[in-house]
């Protein structure tokens, strides 16, 4: 739809007006930005377009060293293209890699890590969603060093890549948030599609996957500021909505202010910090035995199921061992914990210690109790031999379901029934067999 010439000549005289009453020093340079939303048909049957087409383009020298002013960079030429390079202040942040190999899924502390965070131009995946703005830091010594490169035109990126692999080495780590499902899959296509082959890695740690198993039970949500609030207890400042990201730097390239990426890069380097600083708090409250004490139980039964996947069953008992013990009366986690623990120690073939673990159970209430009885009663039957020890578990397991009055999980009351009604036939079975043909009564 066109607007009439005459509606598009006031209007404009009108934005022209309230433009030249304003203060100077609030003013912007170019007015095309303040009317770029408008169509300016020269008469009503012309097709509209945007005003800015008839302006001449703006090459990628300029934009480079327009962003490099912004971001306090440096605009680098070399034979592919133009890129900003932009190294901020070292950040203190201590990580004894020693410790921190002690966890499960971690790196040799030999193995260089390198923390990665991306701007893109979209949140898909698509062969047009470019990365403009790419963070990286990583430690020497006590410190992070953080690097950025950012993009000032599309048509460079050739030139951003191949920076971003010179920094890359050959046997690093690559440390992200969702990172395997979305950053390093769009750098490997945006290598690809530059007839180039992504830089070598040895691995990658996408600590999203690691939050979401040790903490999610405890956050809102899994998203990297909501990590930052709650596990880290850091608060950031006002912050750009991800949202706002890609219109800002489609912004700039079409001649708009370079101030707002000054913003968006402050928001990168945050999430490269808060990388660090994750891997810093699991190093320092989950490394070791020691400092375990302080976590809470709920962690620890968590970290004990990573370490089961990793067939470390050893640093698993003694997680569960601590999660035990520090939890407090009543706390459902104990629950958990001792469930966990005689499931693993049977696993490893450890059938006394198991049975006392099923034997903390009993004492409960609810389902959990009748669960543990339910384990007893396998232990008198399949290796003491005891049937008449084992129809007594399941008496005590029946009375247990009961005086629950329908609390607890269905699901697991329904699963708790059935395994009775069919251990108590078996069992009825091979007594009546054992005894002559007296049978006890099978509820």
């Amino acid at each position: 739809m066109t607007l009439p010439q005459t509606r598009l000549d006031r209007r404009l005289d009108d934005m022209r007006r309230v433009r030249r009453s304003q203060p100077a020093a609030d003013a912007d340079p170019d007015i095309r930005l303040a009317i770029a939303a408008i169509v300016a048909a020269g008469t009503a049957e012309e097709t509209p377009r945007p005003v800015w087409c008839g302006a001449p383009p703006i090459d990628a020298a300029t934009l480079a060293k327009r962003l490099a002013q912004a971001l306090d960079g440096d605009p680098q030429e070399t034979p592919r293209g133009w890129y900003v390079h932009r190294e901020l202040r070292p950040v203190y942040l201590p990580l004894d890699r020693g410790r921190l190999r002690a966890l499960p899924g971690m790196p040799d502390p030999a193995t260089p890590l390198l923390c990665l965070d991306t701007e893109t131009t979209g949140l898909g995946s698509a062969a047009g969603t470019v990365a403009f703005l790419i963070g990286i830091g990583w430690w020497e010594s006590d410190r992070l060093r953080l690097i950025q490169l950012a993009l000032p035109d599309q048509s460079e990126e050739t030139a951003l890549l191949d920076a971003l692999a010179d920094l890359i080495p050959g046997d690093a780590c690559l440390v992200t948030y969702n990172g395997r499902s979305f950053d390093w899959p769009l750098l490997e296509t945006r290598y690809r599609m530059a007839r180039a082959a992504p830089p070598p890695l040895s691995g990658h740690l996408d600590l999203l996957l690691l939050v979401r198993r040790l903490f999610r039970y405890r956050l809102p949500d899994a998203r990297l500021q909501t990590v930052e609030r709650h596990l880290l207890r850091r608060h950031r400042a006002p912050d750009v909505p991800a949202w706002e990201i890609p219109a800002l730097y489609h912004s700039f390239l079409r001649g708009g202010p370079a101030g707002p990426i000054r913003v968006v890069a402050r928001h990168n380097a945050e999430d490269v910090v808060t990388l660090g600083r994750i891997l810093a708090h699991l190093e320092r409250g989950y490394g070791e035995g020691e400092v375990r004490r302080w976590a809470p139980p709920g962690d620890l039964v968590r970290l004990a199921r990573l370490y089961r996947h990793d067939t470390r069953f050893e640093e698993a008992v003694a997680c569960l061992d601590e999660a035990a013990s520090s939890a407090t009366e009543g706390d459902p986690e104990i629950a958990l914990a001792n469930v966990e623990q005689a499931r693993l120690l049977r696993r490893m073939g450890r059938f006394a210690d198991a049975g006392v673990a099923w034997s903390r159970l009993v004492d409960l209430e609810g389902p959990l109790a009748a669960l543990g009885w339910i384990e007893l009663a396998k232990e008198h039957e399949h290796r003491q031999r005891n049937l008449e020890a084992a129809w007594a578990a399941t008496d005590s397991a029946l009375l247990a379901l009961s005086r629950s009055h329908g609390g607890g999980s269905t699901s697991l009351r329904r699963s708790l029934e059935t395994d009775l009604r069919s251990r108590r036939a078996r069992l009825a079975r091979r007594m009546a067999r054992d005894s002559g043909g007296q049978r006890p009564t099978v509820p």
